[in-house]
């Protein structure tokens, strides 16, 4: 989330006027993250928040409203699309989509802990679950093949140590086997900051836009890269633990799949790592916007190449 598409009182006030809103007060951008231009908007007795998307059409966009208003449907915690008076929740403001959603109590915790990782690692499995009726598909933008395009884009600006070891990653994974494990619809992107908490009990996941079809364990890792950790990135063993036990409350992992956990943590630092790079390097003009630093997810995937058995 970021502010890179500047908006006034009078464009939403115009913009408000698709919808039954007629209690519009005020509304504030959102700094953190980096894909998108997020506001909070404040109404007399709701709010909402209100995303304007800088890198999508509108055609690429129905995937991700259709499996947010399923899930709101099937009483899973997340943000529900708000239709306009046509039955629409995508529209266009400033000349890009946008798409307003309900907002959600709670916020993002400041200490990660064994307690949270035990009710992250459980909401995620039942995300898992629940969305194994949703009729749609959705293709990883951000797999093997993105990221081998993205790191030739970037090899001018990296070091020969990083070229290399990134180049032997991506062909690593290229060559490893990977049959047998449980797919279906992913979060893709569940760091701290797309998780909220009230009374410590998880309230809400957040920024589905990078859902899509993958394996349920690669899910698992993009997440415990995040969650069950150290400060200095390396696993801690009870969070790791906690994590999986509550994930294996909902959903027991297969055998494969807890063979293939290291390697999963891998490929999900190496798609952090890039994707931060890219970030860094091709920076983006914005009014408000938060830039991460690469090299925590290097750290990470050099210490993931260290096959440790975190469970003891």
């Amino acid at each position: 989330m970021a502010v890179y598409t500047s908006i006034n009182a009078s464009d939403l006030s115009e913009w408000f006027k698709k919808f039954k809103f007629k209690d519009f007060v005020d509304f504030k951008g959102i700094s953190s993250g980096v894909t998108n231009s997020n506001f909070v908007i404040f109404m007399n007795h709701s709010n909402y928040i209100l995303t304007i998307f800088e890198h999508n059409s509108i055609e690429e966009l129905p995937f991700y409203v259709d499996l947010m208003t399923y899930l709101s449907k099937e009483n899973f915690l997340c943000p529900r699309p708000i239709e306009d008076n046509s039955g629409q929740a995508l529209a266009i403001l400033k000349e890009k989509p946008a798409l307003m959603v309900s907002f959600l109590d709670g916020t993002e915790i400041a200490i990660r802990d064994s307690k949270s990782c035990y009710s992250v690692g459980k909401y995620l499995a039942k995300l898992h679950l629940t969305t194994n009726n949703f009729p749609q598909s959705n293709k990883n933008t951000r797999g093997l093949s993105w990221m081998s395009d993205i790191y030739l884009n970037l090899k001018k600006y990296l070091s020969l140590e990083d070229q290399k070891l990134i180049e032997l990653e991506i062909n690593y994974h290229k060559n490893i086997d990977k049959v047998e494990l449980p797919e279906g619809i992913i979060h893709g992107d569940l760091f701290r900051d797309n998780v909220l908490f009230l009374n410590d009990n998880v309230s809400g996941f957040i920024d589905f836009y990078y859902a899509c079809n993958d394996r349920f364990i690669y899910d698992i890792a993009i997440a415990m890269n995040d969650w069950c950790i150290d400060e200095d990135g390396k696993i801690n063993n009870l969070m790791y633990q906690e994590f999986i036990k509550g994930y294996q409350s909902e959903r027991e992992l297969t055998d494969n799949e807890q063979k293939y956990l290291n390697e999963a943590l891998r490929l999900a630092a190496l798609r952090f790592w890039l994707s931060r790079l890219d970030d860094f390097h091709n920076m983006k003009e914005g009014e408000i916007t938060s830039t991460k630093d690469p090299n925590h997810f290097k750290e990470i995937l050099i210490d993931r190449h260290i096959v440790r058995n975190y469970a003891n």
